[in-house]
Formats: structure tokens, C-alpha cells, sequence
């Protein structure tokens, strides 16, 4: 029944979020997809151990949700996503009694991808920088074995993703899409997400 309930609430918020993602990103994202990630998001939270942690990872894959979308959508990251969503994880970690961890595991992801940034900003945007701070605090209440997923699992994601892109450009030179830098760059933030996602359900 628990599966259920959060897959239809899932189904609710993929609505929600596609419509701002379209409303941040000036385009609409693929049909469907939004609400399917939601949902699948919602129902591998079930299998969290108490009814919070269930909670935060349902909301937290929401969030990486909209964020994944407008990146994919524009290669880019809207503060009010990153900014906005940041500082509301760390509270949350405060509130739930492990404002340390989450203090520490911002401040510690964001200080790393910082320094990466400045080497190499063209790898890495800004806005991935913001979006460590609610993500590396995630992961610093989850756990060091899920804050160091979250550290070094989405570069070879993004490597995985760009090789597999290249692939299929090989396979069918014909597709260009509309050359803008959406189509020809391919953003680091979903990897991060996806991470911190996979790090909390590892964590359980």
C-alpha cells in the first residue's frame, strides 16, 4: 500500500516538476519523463528504513529531478534551484539532529568542486559548484561511504555519458540537433544527482 501511496504521490510531483522545468529552462522537457523519474524515485525511497528517510530521499530525487532537467534542457543550473535548495538540505540536516554532518559535508564538496571549477571552468560550471552545497549536505548526514560516493562517482558518470554521446554521433552522423551548447556539451549536474541518489539509497 506504502508503494502505491508514493508512486501516485511521485506521479503528483513529476507533474509539478516538469512544470517548472519547463518554466526555468524555457523549454519543455521530454513527455513523461519528469513524471516516471518522480515516480521511480518515490518507490525506491519505500525502501528506506523509518518514514523520514523515506521522506528525504523521495523529496531529495525530486529536487535532483527538476535540477537534472534544466541542465539537460540548457547546461545550466538556476540559482533558485541551487541556491534556493541548498541552504533548505542543510537546515533539514540541523532539524533532524546531524547539523554537523550536513555542515561539514557542504562545506567540504563544495570547497573540492570549488578548486576543480577554477582549474578547469569550462569542465565544471558554477552552478555545479552551488549545487554541492544541498547535495554534499545529503550526503555528509548519510554517511562518509555515501558523501564519498557522491564525490567520486559522477565524473566517471559524466565520462560514461559524453563516450556513449560521442558513440552515437558516429552511428548517426546525420543527428546534430540545433547546434546550440544544450547539444553539444554534456552537463555534469545530472551525474551529481544521480550520485547523491544512489548514495542515500545505499546508505538506507
Amino acid at each position: 500500500m506504502i508503494l502505491v501511496v508514493m508512486v501516485f504521490l511521485g506521479v503528483v510531483a513529476g507533474v509539478l516538476v516538469r512544470k517548472l522545468t519547463a518554466r526555468l529552462s524555457g523549454q519543455e522537457p521530454w513527455r513523461g519523463a519528469c513524471e516516471i523519474a518522480c515516480a521511480a524515485g518515490a518507490a525506491l525511497a519505500t525502501a528506506a528504513p523509518s518514514g523520514a528517510a523515506m521522506a528525504a530521499i523521495a523529496l531529495l530525487t525530486w529536487w535532483c529531478v527538476c535540477a537534472s532537467g534544466v541542465d539537460v534542457l540548457v547546461c545550466r543550473l538556476p540559482n533558485v534551484l541551487t541556491l534556493g535548495g541548498g541552504p533548505v538540505v542543510v537546515a533539514a540536516g540541523i532539524v533532524s539532529g546531524h547539523g554537523r554532518a550536513a555542515v561539514v559535508g557542504a562545506a567540504l564538496l563544495t570547497a573540492m568542486m570549488l578548486g576543480a571549477h577554477l582549474l578547469s571552468p569550462r569542465s565544471l560550471g558554477a552552478g555545479d559548484v552551488k549545487l554541492a552545497i544541498g547535495l554534499g549536505a545529503a550526503a555528509g548526514v548519510a554517511g562518509a561511504q555515501a558523501w564519498m560516493i557522491v564525490l567520486l562517482l559522477p565524473p566517471l558518470l559524466t565520462a560514461v555519458a559524453g563516450s556513449l554521446l560521442l558513440l552515437w554521433r558516429r552511428v548517426h552522423p546525420a543527428w546534430s540537433g540545433d547546434r546550440s551548447s544544450a547539444s553539444t556539451v554534456v552537463p555534469h549536474g545530472p551525474s551529481m544527482c544521480a550520485a547523491a541518489v544512489l548514495a542515500m539509497l545505499s546508505a538506507g
